[in-house]
């Protein structure tokens, strides 16, 4: 059925023309996203190679291959995305039913099963990645706080892990589209773990934020605690982004398909932004609450310009004016965080 408002429309309902149109933009998403990861991984590069020395190499040189890694797997996706589009659009256009049809049924060819096992392995490091995120910011914690907090997280990761390997295994064979169990519920897994290790983090960082506003005032909430923090050190850049993929996927919606392209870049965007943080000495490491709070505690506290005080004893007085500065200088003690009291 073509449009007749538009001669040159192709002889196809609206449906497939919706579906095409939804696998063509999700492909052009897909590109962008790309190239904003293509730009953190060169900066993030330049970052850690600048902090490799021979007294500390480990941490520098542990970022550098998880960088690498993913960016090498994040570019064989694209790779593998950009040529199943031309075999769906361009190679195989007269396909029944379409370039959609072709790209739902034809999800187990080689080109695009080098695209899934590439995004699915790439999950798994970056789900690890956040994982561990939340065991540093929790680490300064009492042992057993922290693992009964790392518990459902870890025991979701390998959820996620054996779930994915279900999902290769069903891809490998036909289109997870027509049997959509499996592959919802691995996306499911791995959004209810986004948003699981987010929560932790955020209401971590959150309370800490307000211990230091009690104890030393707004002007101590330094760079660990502020909004960037928590959206970065949470990834909510991705599990935002994934409920825009599963609730159409769902739904059983074409409107999925512009998104599912994307959904490992935009994962991979979040990783190198919390790198880029630890790069620049920015973000959490097992010793921030107590550097933070000892920082805070280390200045003075400074009243305004007082213009006259007056001591008086027994006998004596003795009377100071035009004062211009009085500095109080308060010592704390810190004690180990467990939640960090001082």
């Amino acid at each position: 059925m073509t449009n007749s408002s538009n001669p040159w429309a192709p002889y196809e309902d609206a449906a497939t023309i919706l579906a095409e149109e939804t696998w063509l933009q999700g492909a052009l998403l897909s590109n962008i996203v790309y190239g904003v990861e293509l730009t953190l991984f060169a900066i993030c590069f330049a970052l850690l190679v600048k902090q490799v020395n021979r007294l500390d190499y480990e941490r520098p040189v542990a970022f550098l291959t998880f960088i690498t890694v993913i960016f090498i797997l994040g570019t064989f996706f694209m790779g593998a995305n950009d040529k199943f589009t031309q075999l769906a659009f361009v190679e195989n256009r007269n396909y029944p039913g379409g370039p959609s049809k072709y790209e739902n049924d034809m999800f187990w060819i080689p080109v695009d099963e080098l695209g899934n096992v590439s995004f699915v392995i790439g999950n798994w490091l970056m789900d690890g990645l956040l994982v561990w995120r939340c065991m540093v910011i929790h680490s300064s914690l009492h042992r057993p706080v922290l693992y009964s907090i790392m518990f459902l997280p870890c025991l979701m990761l390998l959820a996620s892990v054996a779930l994915g390997t279900v999902f290769l295994v069903q891809t490998s064979r036909s289109s997870p589209f027509g049997a959509v169990n499996f592959t919802l519920a691995y996306f499911c897994m791995t959004l209810a773990l986004n948003v699981v290790v987010t929560i932790f983090i955020v209401i971590r960082i959150l309370a800490f934020r307000q211990r230091i506003k009690k104890v030393l005032g707004a002007d101590h909430v330094s760079e660990y605690v502020n909004v960037a923090a928590i959206l970065v050190e949470s990834a909510s850049l991705f599990s935002a982004f994934m409920i825009l993929f599963i609730v159409p996927t769902a739904l059983n919606s074409p409107v999925a398909q512009a998104f599912i392209g994307a959904v490992g870049q935009i994962q991979t965007v979040s990783s190198f932004l919390i790198v880029f943080r630890v790069a620049t000495g920015k973000g959490w490491t097992e010793d921030t609450s107590t550097k933070v709070m000892t920082n805070a505690s280390s200045g003075g506290i400074r009243l305004q310009k007082i213009s006259s005080l007056r001591f008086a004893s027994e006998g004596s007085t003795m009377e100071v004016r035009n004062a211009s500065k009085v500095a109080v200088n308060v010592t704390q003690e810190l004690v180990h965080d467990g939640d960090m009291s001082v």
